[in-house]
């Protein structure tokens, strides 16, 4: 292992010798757990790892931190990715059930969820969908439809309100929505190509030209398209380079699947999965205009991979909102 590497990465941060002996401590309990040096390690000696983490209650935010900036410092990229299969769950249970307490008050919230416990940090991948098919159960039977949806397009991710105070200042100084639009979409661009230039991960991708031409062909993607006061937003495909050229259909949708609580059942061809629960993704796809309009949004799923599509597909709704036009 290149413990010289990670010594100068932790000095270059700033990071406290005891936090660097307790990263190169928890690294080297690793090693000895598969017995192989961690250069060399597959996803399924990575797994074996994290199985062992949740074994010994070590399955913490810090040590997946840990794994995560020794894989990336190696350029193990696709071992960094892995691991985000593992913490891209990370609160988004816990931010849908406190949007139904604010719905429904504590009490009700409570008689609704039952014995529902959210998902762990390190829990497989493949057990994931459990979870979904159990929250969609209980929501389904105690609310209406347009409740269901109501909890689920939430800011599931909590994404900070200020990390996109940036984009609403781009729209203030845009002519229009629709040039503020043109010109987001031109700005995300030009970062997927300055990721491809530099060989970086940009989130759970690794950026090639053929990734860029394909954002580059759609607005939609990234950005939005504005047509009869609605918005609308198609997702970036999870593995864009593999969706691109994926033939299979089962895989191909496995391939554009965000949702960490529904990629394994895509990929093990188990379609029993609400194809509601991609309002969880729409909540995600509206957030940014929330905070750019300042007012909540409606937003409406138009075509999900959940529901059968290739593609995510949402419409956003400014019947109300004051906009540059």
């Amino acid at each position: 292992m290149q413990y010289k590497l990670f010594e100068d990465l932790y000095k270059r941060n700033s990071l406290s010798n005891e936090e660097l002996k307790n990263a190169l401590d928890f690294l080297q309990l690793a090693y000895e757990y598969i017995n192989l040096d961690l250069d060399s390690c597959s996803k399924n000696d990575l797994d074996k790892i994290v199985s062992m983490l949740v074994d010994n209650q070590l399955n913490t935010i810090h040590n997946f931190v840990i794994l995560m900036r020794y894989f990336r410092l190696i350029d193990r990229k696709e071992l960094f990715i892995h691991l985000t299969k593992y913490t891209g769950m990370l609160g988004v249970m816990e931010h849908i059930i406190k949007r139904l307490v604010g719905l429904k008050g504590k009490k009700e919230a409570n008689l609704i969820l039952g014995d529902f416990e959210v998902p762990y940090l390190g829990v497989h991948p493949e057990q994931l969908p459990n979870y979904v098919n159990q929250l969609m159960f209980v929501l389904d039977c105690n609310l209406e439809s347009e409740e269901t949806e109501h909890v689920l397009a939430g800011n599931n991710h909590g994404i900070p309100k200020e990390s996109q105070l940036p984009e609403k200042v781009e729209y203030e100084n845009s002519e229009s929505l629709e040039t503020y639009l043109e010109q987001r979409h031109a700005r995300k661009v030009k970062e997927l190509e300055e990721h491809l230039r530099d060989n970086l991960v940009w989130f759970e991708q690794i950026i090639t030209q053929e990734i860029v031409d394909f954002v580059k062909s759609n607005q939609e993607v990234l950005s939005g398209v504005l047509k009869d006061n609605k918005i609308y937003v198609t997702k970036i495909p999870y593995d864009t380079l593999a969706y691109l050229n994926e033939t299979d259909g089962v895989l191909k949708k496995y391939y554009g699947c965000h949702c960490p609580f529904a990629r394994e059942a895509l990929k093990a061809g188990n379609l029993d999965i609400s194809g509601r629960f991609c309002y969880c993704s729409a909540g995600f796809a509206k957030f940014p205009f929330e905070v750019i309009f300042d007012q909540k949004l409606k937003v409406k799923v138009l075509e999900s991979i959940l529901m059968g599509s290739d593609i995510c597909r949402f419409e956003i709704d400014l019947d109300g909102v004051t906009y540059k036009k």
